[in-house]
């Protein structure tokens, strides 16, 4: 049987004073259609009583950043810790709290993880907190790093609307320069929107905030990529239809393009489905491709697909199919050449599929399972590193607690 080597991270104890890190490397199979048969697992819940409820990673070459909320023995508190490996992400440094003297991080979960960027030793994580909307969400909350995440202090908040009520679904990215691109969700004018802000100061101070599209699914997560000549994109699920859509800008954000879908799958829903999609960039200049996957669930189509979009052109290919109809929760990462990568979840199986394409997505591998059969797994995370792709996800132990889990993507 084909193997895949994993790595299980949680914290050991909850007390600050006491946090170790666990790391064990496992193999475990690949599954194969033999296994098809096997009875479906419950996927974990949002909220969970113990464990990991945020995960999100940064990579610059073989350095990887790796930023995890995790619950409090005795406290309704998370704690965001942050650690980091200069390898990879074979193996990891101690965990430290970035945010003991901050503001909490509200209603923290997959798919409203709290946020990271890193240029360098200067690093900048995001996360929303308590506020004043119906749902009880509010502000942004920042903290900055100078040193490569050792010590960290507060930073300001990216938005410029002064609103305590709900700024979330971030995502952020850093520039072959070292200016810090954030996005996320808030509803200013009345309507949930798009907005972005751009820091050329390593977070210490923020633009005016620009809105993207007035109007937009009200809570799927966002995301956003820079491409190495100054070409920034974001992907996000419009409202009316509920399909993903892009915006571009050729110029580290200083003007955008106007949003175009990403598929045109018209599907007509009232109602957010808390997935978002993924996103990235192979080449660069008039040579450069937007990768997306797209998560529809339109009753014919419903599944993850990948769109290739050349350089100010519309999709130069149609929507491809990864994975089944149960396939969810998608992410992609690019490297040299054209190798990409997609990942996704499985409503029906549990668990994490990975697959690979060395030709810009024209065609892929047959998907791997990265994740244990007997697992409880879901929205994975995928970065290119300097040495090849690597996968995360939250997984759910037998004691039903949660877990960070990482494998490479062959």
């Amino acid at each position: 049987m084909e193997m895949v080597n994993r790595t299980i991270g949680i914290t050991s104890s909850f007390q600050m004073n006491r946090l170790i890190q666990i790391s064990a490397a496992i193999c475990i199979g690949v599954i194969r259609a033999e296994c098809a048969e096997n009875k479906p697992v419950a996927a974990p819940a949002h909220a969970v009583a113990s464990g990991v409820r945020s995960l999100d990673v940064y990579a610059e070459g073989t350095r990887v950043h790796l930023l995890t909320g995790e619950s409090m023995e005795g406290s309704e508190r998370p704690a965001l810790l942050h650690r980091h490996s200069e390898d990879s992400g074979a193996t990891w440094s101690q965990p430290v709290r970035i945010d003991e003297t901050l503001p909490a991080a509200f209603s923290l979960h997959r798919g409203m993880d709290a946020q990271l960027a890193a240029a360098g030793d200067h690093l900048v994580a995001a996360w929303t907190t308590a506020g004043t909307d119906q749902w009880g969400s509010g502000a942004m909350t920042t903290a900055l790093s100078e040193d490569g995440g050792r010590r960290w202090h507060a930073g300001p908040n990216p938005a410029d609307d002064g609103s305590t009520t709900g700024h979330g679904f971030i995502d952020m990215a850093a520039d072959n320069s070292g200016h810090f691109h954030l996005t996320w969700l808030d509803s200013r004018d009345g309507k949930q929107g798009l907005r972005y802000a751009r820091s050329d100061s390593a977070g210490k101070s923020w633009s005016p905030n620009t809105t993207l599209k007035a109007a937009t699914c009200e809570c799927c997560p966002n995301r956003i990529v820079a491409g190495v000549d100054g070409e920034l994109a974001i992907l996000f699920r419009d409202g009316n239809p509920r399909d993903m859509q892009l915006v571009r800008s050729p110029d580290s954000g200083r003007h955008w393009l106007p949003p175009a879908a990403t598929g045109a799958f018209d599907w007509q829903f009232n109602g957010c489905p808390h997935v978002g999609g993924g996103l990235a960039i192979t080449g660069e200049g008039t040579s450069s491709i937007l990768h997306t996957l797209s998560w529809t669930g339109k009753v014919e189509r419903v599944g993850v697909y990948h769109i290739a979009i050349p350089n100010g052109g519309q999709p130069g290919s149609e929507p491809k199919q990864l994975g089944d109809s149960t396939a969810s929760h998608p992410d992609l990462a690019a490297a040299g050449q054209g190798r990409i990568a997609a990942v996704w979840d499985s409503r029906e199986t549990s668990g994490i599929w990975g697959s690979t394409s060395t030709d810009a997505g024209r065609n892929w591998s047959e998907p791997k399972r990265l994740s244990s059969i007997d697992t409880p797994a879901t929205h994975p995370r995928v970065i290119s590193t300097g040495k090849g792709f690597r996968v995360f996800w939250t997984e759910e132990t037998a004691e039903g607690a949660m877990v960070w889990a990482t494998a490479v993507l062959p």
